[in-house]
């Protein structure tokens, strides 16, 4: 080995031992930075040149030094995926447990509003009627929780309806999100796209894109792969969300439906966000599918039950001024059919006729006008109906039905937040394993720093004693006997 390679192969070690110190504190200054993937120098040995006559005198070659491999990141892409695979049950169960909560609100069961309480209330009114049909007082009573159980049933339905509006515009803006993380992951991947066209390895920029990917897999279920050739794809459902340089948008049509914009066709989402919107938006109870719209079509079969059947029972009774055929709830045509596109919690109302200044004395506790006023038999088959299954509701009672309809509540809304706590400890649990191998240890770096700190004063050594060398072969060899 010449003196002149020695100092080469130190300079070598000067050059890597500098770049591992950079990339040191790059992962030491981004320790805290979201989605950053830390970064290590791969180093390979210079092999010894081949060329005939390039050995010493001892006929051994010896190595040109050390080079820079590849700066890589440590990153686990099995755990990047079981992550986003796990993540969009995430969010589609937070979803699904926050819109149900909100049902629950709406209901408010148990309480002295809810509708139970309201149906005791009006039976128990109506109990006292029987035992006083005469009395005015008694009957304001009746009327007042008449009047009470269909404001309920008004209230509710209401604030179900609002929430169905809710979920329009949250859907709608999620969808947003999801556009938008497309377009930024599509021009990342532009950026990355000429930046390796030098043969560099973009590890900042495919830290953004990841962190992005991982976001958006929380939204709506997505599949990632990159090709040979470096194009990043995305895809949902076999569909292409993001492609190279190119997103593919979605948006809602007229009709409330998930569409891409460049087809027309669905996008039917699997899990996330999205999925738990749409679920709780458009879930009827089909296929066990029970969203916001389940509810309401149970609430409206509630009040077309009651409604029609206890106006069947008062028409045929009669009033304090022996009027009969009155009805006591109205709003719709309790003799019509049950219709499903009917908002009947909504038009549930009191009847006018019982609301007029004549009102109380329309109420019918009477079943025979000649047994006036003390007949109280009408009223006695008006309370029997809180008692009656009826085909309507499934052979249930009202009360029955109700109870079932809020514990079935209380079921789906315990599920889903059980499987949100349990999605919630997996995810987190992936995640760390992710950071594990992924994170920026300070303690590791500060090991590392030292370590190159070191090797860079040793290569730094190595050209001082080369140049020692150098200078005794220069200046002092050859001297004597000047």
């Amino acid at each position: 080995m010449s003196t002149f390679q020695g100092l080469e192969i130190a300079k070598t070690g000067l050059f890597v031992s500098q770049k591992a110190l950079e990339v040191t504190g790059h992962n030491i200054a981004n320790a805290n930075t979201p989605g950053y993937t830390r970064q290590v120098v791969d180093m390979a040995s210079i092999a010894p040149p081949t060329t005939f006559g390039m050995y010493d005198q001892w006929g051994k070659a010896i190595g040109e030094g050390v080079k820079i491999v590849d700066i890589r990141q440590i990153r686990d892409r099995f755990l990047d995926n079981q992550y986003r695979r796990e993540n969009k049950f995430l969010g589609e169960w937070e979803t699904k447990a926050e819109v149900l909560s909100a049902i629950e609100n709406i209901f408010n069961e148990p309480s002295s509003s809810g509708i139970t309480a309201v149906l005791n209330d009006f039976f128990n009114s109506l109990q006292e009627l029987s035992k006083n049909p005469e009395s005015l007082t008694v009957r304001a009573e009746v009327r007042e929780r008449a009047i009470a159980l269909a404001d309920t049933f008004n209230t509710v339905y209401q604030h179900l309806y609002d929430k169905l509006n809710e979920l329009n515009s949250t859907i709608q803006s999620r969808i947003a999100e999801i556009n938008s993380y497309a377009e930024r992951i599509s021009r990342l991947n532009g950026e990355i796209y000429r930046f390796e066209l030098s043969g560099q390895v973009a590890n900042d920029l495919r830290d953004q894109r990841n962190l992005l990917v991982d976001q958006l897999s929380k939204l709506v279920n997505i599949t990632t792969y990159e090709d040979a050739n470096g194009n990043f794809r995305i895809d949902i459902g076999g569909q292409a969300l993001v492609s190279g340089t190119t997103a593919f948008t979605m948006s809602m049509d007229k009709d409330g439906k998930v569409i891409w914009d460049l087809t027309g066709s669905p996008v039917n989402p699997s899990s996330g966000v999205l999925k738990g919107l749409l679920d709780m938006r458009y879930g009827d109870g089909t296929d066990g599918v029970k969203g916001v719209p389940y509810y309401m079509e149970q609430w409206n079969k509630l009040a077309y039950n009651i409604a029609k059947v206890i106006n069947e029972v008062h028409s045929q009774g009669y009033g304090l001024d022996g009027s009969t055929g009155n009805l006591l709830f109205g709003g719709f045509d309790t003799s019509l059919p049950y219709n499903k596109d009917l908002p009947y919690a909504q038009l549930i109302k009191v009847n006018s006729t019982i609301l007029a200044s004549d009102g109380l004395l329309k109420i019918a506790a009477a079943k025979d006008s000649k047994a006036l006023p003390g007949d109280n038999r009408n009223a006695l088959e008006l309370i029997a109906l809180r008692d009656k299954p009826l085909d309507g509701l499934d052979k249930a009672t009202f009360d029955d039905f109700a109870r079932s309809l809020i514990a079935n509540l209380g079921v789906d809304a315990e599920q889903a937040n059980v499987m949100e706590k349990n999605q919630e400890v997996m995810v987190k649990q992936i995640d760390l394993n992710r950071q594990s191998i992924s994170g920026v240890s300070l303690d590791e770096e500060m090991t590392n720093m030292l370590k190159y700190q070191k090797s860079y004063a040793a290569c730094a050594r190595v050209i001082t004693a080369m140049d020692e060398l150098i200078d005794t072969i220069i200046n002092r060899m050859g001297l004597v006997g000047r």
